[in-house]
């Protein structure tokens, strides 16, 4: 029996130890933080930025940066740390949800004297990997670098200096020492087209007209280029080699371009008689922010009479500043707050409409809309707080009213006084562009059953 009782003792005796020893593990996906580098050398003075990726079930998650000497380097809240003093020291990340990594900095008196690339500009085909080597003096203990594309629609870098070219175009790729030093090389990515054709096709102009046409190419950020252009009837439509074409006189001909790669394309230039003369409309307007605006162009006759004939003739949009707002085919869009003039040109003749774009508020947020008062507590005031949506507005001031003052009034910067009167009365606030938000006040003898106040 002592035998029995004995295994039964020792096996209870593993079965708690186990329990111990697996009990600090959960089930479902432990969280991971990885920083990237693992160690950095720093002289004082330098800085670097620290990447990390965390891997979890919780996304979102914030990862907070500390060190543990600031005599050495500190870090701020984006990962950037910076040497202080000669010295190691750990720079600390910690998650949300508990994952933590570190970082070895190791702050040195030694300088990089100088930084080149293996090669100061590379050309690559779409779809390329290639790679760019930081070269540093025989002096440099830090080699690290930091690498970065000026456009990554053209061409993106990675940590370790390897280029993929992503869209045709060029860019720069530049590589950044700890201590400030840098080296770049220009990337040009090559993209093969597949077809041309010019744009706008078939159009008509009046005699006197000068215009330059584009060309749109398959695929959209093909590489090639307009070459030479030609007209099949000079005496008709006269076409320089950039593409510049000038209605001589009337007839059709045809109009042909040629790419430096060997593509070409082809359309038919109407040539009618010239319009008398010409206008948009309207002449000027007001628009709000993110807002469109079609402008209309109006041909005339010698007479003064609407040119009917003359309405498909080709007009050009251009706008004086298309940060504020861009012009195609006569519809305006309006990017941001200011003036613009939109120009127009037919047959040779210029119209221009000036376009104000303002930012409107859109909407007035009060952080509460209704509250129940006994009258015995009518001796506080309320203050109440205006958001105006969007916030950049031209004009974000704001008018408060109320529309008893029996029960309550309210001074403009939203602090209301309650009289002392029973009733209701509701306080309005109200931007320019007429956006408004209510706020009702309830003084009562006795609170009604379910009231609340928000």
């Amino acid at each position: 029996m002592k035998t029995v009782y004995g295994k039964l003792a020792n096996l209870i005796a593993v079965l708690i130890v186990g329990m111990l020893v697996f009990a600090p593990m959960r089930f479902g996906g432990e969280d991971y933080l990885y920083a990237h580098p693992r160690s950095v050398r720093m002289k004082p003075g330098d800085s670097y930025v620290l990447s990390y990726r965390l891997d979890s079930n919780t996304p979102g998650q914030r990862v907070a940066f500390s060190t543990a000497n600031e005599a050495v380097a500190v870090v701020d809240a984006d990962g950037k740390v910076t040497a202080v003093g000669p010295g190691n020291t750990q720079i600390l990340l910690d998650s949300e949800g508990g994952a933590r990594a570190r970082v070895q900095i190791e702050v040195v008196s030694a300088r990089i004297a100088t930084l080149t690339l293996n090669t100061d500009r590379m050309a690559m085909e779409k779809g390329q990997v290639s790679g760019l080597k930081a070269i540093f003096d025989d002096n440099a203990e830090n080699t690290l670098v930091q690498w970065s594309s000026e456009n990554e629609q053209v061409a993106r870098v990675d940590a370790v200096g390897r280029v993929s070219a992503v869209g045709g175009g060029r860019t720069r790729i530049t590589a950044t020492a700890v201590n400030g030093l840098s080296a770049s090389a220009d990337i040009s990515v090559h993209v093969t087209g597949n077809a041309m054709r010019i744009a706008p096709e078939n159009v008509s102009v009046g005699v006197g007209a000068r215009l330059t046409l584009g060309t749109d190419y398959i695929p959209a950020d093909t590489t090639d280029e307009a070459a030479s252009w030609t007209s099949s009837d000079p005496s008709v439509l006269s076409v320089q080699r950039n593409g510049t074409l000038h209605a001589v006189s009337e007839g059709q001909a045809v109009l042909s371009v040629f790419s430096r790669e060997g593509l070409s394309a082809s359309t038919v230039v109407k040539v009618e008689p010239p319009v008398a003369d010409f206008e948009i409309s309207p002449t000027a307007a007001t628009i709000k922010r993110d807002s469109t605006l079609t402008l209309e162009p109006r041909f005339f006759d010698a007479q003064g009479n609407a040119d009917e004939n003359s309405s498909s003739h080709l007009v050009t949009w251009t706008s004086s500043n298309p940060a504020i707002a861009t012009v195609e085919n006569g519809v305006v869009t309006a990017r941001k707050t200011g003036s613009v003039r939109i120009s127009a040109a037919a047959d040779g003749k210029i119209a221009s409409s000036v376009i104000t774009v303002q930012t409107f508020v859109e909407e007035v947020r009060l952080n509460m809309h209704q509250i129940y008062v006994l009258r015995e507590q009518t001796v506080m005031p309320i203050q109440l707080e205006a958001e105006v949506i969007p916030p950049d507005a031209d004009d974000t001031r704001l008018t408060w009213s109320a529309d008893n003052d029996l029960v309550a009034t309210v001074n403009q910067r939203g602090l209301i006084d309650l009289v002392g009167g029973y009733g209701t009365a509701t306080i309005t606030v109200r931007a320019k562009s007429g956006a408004e938000d209510h706020f009702v006040v309830n003084v009562v003898s006795e609170l009604p059953e379910g009231a609340e106040n928000d």
